[in-house]
């Protein structure tokens, strides 16, 4: 099986911004081991989570103001990763230190830099998770572990004519996948998807929460942003109604809604998936909003259980095709396959700079 290298000048969702407090929280990215934690202030931390003496993860430590205290033999560390007081010592030896990654907060999200630490811009971290900020959208968070590698899951977010199969009970139908015209355009290192279909039976979801009861046109916009990012759009109105290609990236018309996608590589073969769904709140009636809710949840729940029935096939086979180079294309996988071209020379590019 190919290897499946990360892009590590980039910045990665570590965790949710309410996850991270004064308790420490350790958690694998890009294979290397961080504890995460907020000084008395509330500034956000991210060190290497392992003590330099006898390797005992510090988040089995305690926090001692500003500071993590490892449990094991009580050396201090303080929020640049530099030891600051061993006990019985004079001074902690040259040594005593850990690595520090530098940290941004984006609207509910931690965010560390994994590469050089000299090459980290806060100009460059993600910031399109808009409505999450705004008051007159509702939404719904999580994040899940998957075991998967992250790839799998871009493919997915890309090519959703998987809704027609995987999501049929609230949110696809065959229609998606049966009359659906599709558009792929790369944009720097940006890649689009559009698919529009045009006088459909709507989704349950749809009939359920926005009341058609005809014929619908529906649209659904994929963008993908580098290393592992997905803007999801989708939107509706009844037939003969639907909006210009220039706005299906950003209406969501008569009902619709708009999801984030954060895909941060835990290691080769798993993933953190921290994800956001989001409506304008007159787009359903409150009465519905715990079962929506409820919908809501379970739908990226169901397409675990696709990823990971993938990697298991991957894993299983060597000699197959992974998930790096599929044997064949097919007219829904315009958009993925020019994501992983990106993906490919952006990596191709740091390890010439490295």
């Amino acid at each position: 099986m190919q290897a499946r290298p990360f892009l590590r000048n980039h910045w990665y969702v570590a965790a949710w911004a309410d996850e991270v407090g004064r308790q420490p929280l350790a958690r694998v990215v890009l294979g290397e081991y961080l504890v995460l934690y907020r000084t008395e202030a509330g500034t956000a931390v991210a060190l290497e989570n392992r003590c330099p003496h006898r390797n005992l993860p510090l988040s089995e430590g305690r926090l001692v103001g500003d500071t993590l205290e490892c449990g094991y033999h009580g050396m201090v560390f303080d929020c640049t990763g530099a030891c600051t007081h061993l006990p019985g010592e004079p001074a902690p030896p040259r040594w005593a230190r850990v690595r520090a990654y530098p940290v941004v907060e984006r609207r509910g999200w931690v965010l560390v830099w994994m590469g050089d630490p000299d090459k980290a811009d806060e100009r460059a971290a993600p910031d399109y998770n808009i409505r999450l900020a705004d008051p007159a959208w509702w939404h719904v968070k999580g994040h899940l572990p998957v075991k998967c590698g992250y790839r799998l899951i871009l493919d997915n977010l890309l090519d959703l004519s998987h809704l027609a199969y995987v999501h049929s009970s609230t949110t696809g139908n065959r229609a998606l996948a049966e009359h659906a015209t599709i558009a792929a355009e790369t944009e720097g290192d940006r890649v689009r998807v559009t698919r529009w279909m045009s006088d459909i039976p709507p989704a349950k979801a749809f009939v359920d929460y926005a009341g058609y009861s005809g014929n619908i046109d529906r649209w659904q916009a994929s963008e993908f942003m580098p290393p592992s990012y997905i803007y999801v759009n989708s939107g509706t109105a009844p037939a003969g109604r639907g909006v210009s290609p220039a706005e299906r990236m950003r209406s969501q018309g008569l009902w619709g809604f708009v999801v984030y996608h954060a895909l941060t590589p835990e290691t080769a073969s798993t993933t953190h998936q921290f994800w956001a769904m989001a409506i304008e709140r007159r787009f359903v009636p409150p009465a519905m909003l715990p079962e929506f809710e409820r919908q809501m949840i379970n739908i990226p729940l169901e397409d675990v259980a696709v990823y990971e029935a993938q990697e298991r096939a991957i894993a299983l086979d060597p000699a197959a095709n992974g998930d790096v180079r599929p044997f064949g294309m097919i007219a829904a996988d315009k958009g993925l396959f020019a994501m992983r071209k990106i993906l490919q020379r952006l990596y191709a590019e740091e390890q010439r700079r490295a």
